[in-house]
């Protein structure tokens, strides 16, 4: 697929619609531009969210009303301000 483009006076480059359309690249999705020998190379950049659950976490998920259980067990054992035990 050939398609061309000029840069702006500021530096910009549209990139043409038909391989935008093929690369599925959207209004407002980041791309990297790279220099490989002597050519420019785009790459399509993944958004943060299409990234959910690629990392598989290292333990499982805390049971957060354990955790607030304890944290009010804990806030009730300590020492209240001006009292001496």
């Amino acid at each position: 697929m050939i398609g061309y483009s000029v840069v702006n006076i500021k530096g910009q480059v549209t990139i043409p619609s038909e391989i935008r359309k093929k690369l599925g690249v959207d209004p407002q999705d980041k791309v990297m531009i790279m220099k490989e020998d002597d050519k420019i190379v785009i790459h399509t950049l993944p958004d943060f969210f299409s990234l959910m659950g690629s990392v598989k976490p290292k333990s499982k998920p805390e049971d957060l009303k354990k955790m607030r259980r304890q944290f009010i067990d804990y806030l009730s054992s300590r020492k209240k301000p001006g009292t001496h035990k």
